[in-house]
């Protein structure tokens, strides 16, 4: 029993660690995760935490908070799942909203160092986002040199569709990319050839799914090269059906062991049958309920800023940036809260503070509306409060109803496939995540002082030290980030200010 509590301390407290330093949010903290808790603490095997990885992508909601709620869940049940995601979204939103209720009084100062410590920190998850991709790499090789080869094509090709933006702004290109797709768009792509084509590549497959693919990209790339929303559209059908029917097909004719029992699962191990699965949701809805009392008691306005809030959570697909302008729509827009108030104050705050965009903005609109009532900063605490919890259930009611039907028919032929090419999928996405975080440095070295090419600098010393405390020393997380934020805060300091 001493064990077990200890093992389940171990998890949550390297959670909460991580969601005290998750600069980048979403897709960047994958690697950051992966290290702490596969390969540092050895807390879950790598197989299970790639299969988090495969439903969180694939849903909407805060990425890092869905991962954090399937660790908790495989390790601990229902309890462990609440208190994971909690522990995740937390650091992030509680910076967020004592920043809010302080904001007139904090020293323009304490920003900047917060700028700094920034730039060392992403250095460090840029380190991680290499090595990922290295080692997707690596174990691809080590199955079959032909295997790496398409590995290694399916990397750079996802990385050319998406990078497109990220580049672009380094290098001063001011005209539109010509891909610069998104995730899901990209995701989207890969999922359709996989189960259209169950990656068997007759002359059938290969040509119905390379001009749907080709035509598809030429319609939502940036650039625009075809111009035409009845094209798209039909698309996007088409795209799908020919997705389910290779699902069925697979199905039907014996390509796949089919969706596996309630009995099959827990034998397995597993333990996400529909007893459970109820389980999971009434303490999400619990877990919504009791952290938002105080609002209601509050405000009667609770019931409908929660309905928002949970549909713009639900509907959230893209990262972060994509939610500011779910939320405007939602917030701002209905006159919820003021315009000044979103992009002058919270907008501003979010994108310095580590964690989920979509929790810590959830979390100050709710600040706002507590706040606006009568200038109590107390209520715009209890609020925020509320605005924490359906930000973290959203996103875990949405994971958990992903997670049982992937559970349920994983034994089928292409989610085998699925989780055999994700690695080299999401290696591709992370390295447009990694070039868009050297950005990010840019425009912070450049903001508080610096010119381009030592923040640069200051970023790859960084980086490189990183790089050899990992691989030489084989120093873990803690000292990694420990080192980083010095660094950055020294180097910064020193250098650009």
């Amino acid at each position: 029993m001493k064990a077990e509590i200890q093992k389940e301390l171990k998890l949550m407290a390297s959670i909460f660690k991580i969601g005290v330093v998750g600069f980048g949010g979403g897709t960047a903290l994958i690697p950051v995760i992966e290290r702490e808790v596969v390969e540092d603490q050895k807390i879950v095997e790598k197989s299970e935490y790639d299969k988090d990885v495969i439903v969180a992508s694939i849903t909407p909601g805060a990425l890092p908070v869905e991962i954090a709620t399937g660790l908790g869940k495989r390790a601990y049940g229902a309890k462990g799942m609440a208190l994971a995601a909690f522990l995740m979204a937390f650091p992030g939103v509680l910076m967020t909203v004592l920043m809010l209720s302080v904001l007139s009084k904090v020293d323009e100062k304490l920003f900047v160092q917060i700028e700094c410590l920034s730039i060392g920190l992403t250095a460090f998850i840029s380190c991680l986002l290499t090595q990922y991709a290295v080692k997707s790499m690596q174990e691809a090789k080590k199955e079959s040199v032909k295997r790496f080869g398409r590995a290694f094509v399916i990397m750079i090709a996802v990385f050319i569709l998406s990078c497109g933006k990220s580049v672009y702004n380094i290098l001063g290109i001011k005209e539109t990319p010509v891909f610069g797709l998104s995730t899901v768009q990209v995701l989207g792509i890969a999922f359709f050839g996989i189960f259209y084509t169950h990656c068997r590549f007759n002359i059938k497959n290969t040509l119905v799914s390379g001009i749907t693919i080709i035509l598809y990209i030429l319609c939502v790339g940036k650039a625009g090269i075809i111009q035409n929303i009845y094209l798209e559209t039909g698309l996007k059908i088409f795209m799908f059906i020919l997705a389910i029917h290779g699902l069925y097909v697979c199905t039907r004719y014996g390509m796949s062991k089919g969706k596996r029992s309630e009995e099959e699962l827990e034998k397995a191990g597993h333990r996400l049958t529909a007893a459970g699965f109820s389980k999971e949701m009434i303490t999400w809805l619990l877990f919504i309920i009791i952290l938002s009392i105080p609002a209601f008691i509050i405000t009667k306005d609770t019931w409908i800023y929660l309905f928002r809030g949970f549909a713009s959570s639900i509907i959230s697909f893209g990262g972060g940036d994509a939610y500011l302008s779910v939320a405007d729509g939602m917030f701002v827009s209905t006159g919820m809260i003021k315009e000044n108030e979103f992009y002058s104050q919270l907008v501003s705050i979010v994108n310095v503070l580590p964690g989920s965009i979509l929790c810590k903005t959830l979390a100050g609109i709710g600040y706002f509306i507590g706040f606006d009532i009568d200038g109590s900063v107390l209520q715009g605490y209890a609020v925020a409060l509320a605005g924490f919890a359906c930000s973290v259930a959203a996103s875990g009611i949405v994971f958990c109803i992903i997670y049982y039907l992937y559970e349920k028919f994983e034994g089928i032929a292409v989610f085998k496939l699925i989780g055999r090419w994700i690695r080299p999928i999401i290696a591709g996405l992370l390295l447009n995540v990694m070039v868009s975080m050297i950005y990010q440095n840019i425009e912070t070295g450049t903001a508080i002082g610096g010119s381009v090419v030592t923040t640069l600098i200051i970023t790859f010393v960084i980086y490189f030290v990183n790089l050899v405390l990992m691989l030489k020393a084989k120093a873990g997380n803690g000292i990694l980030i420990l080192i980083s934020a010095v660094l950055g805060i020294a180097l910064c300091n020193g250098i650009l200010i």
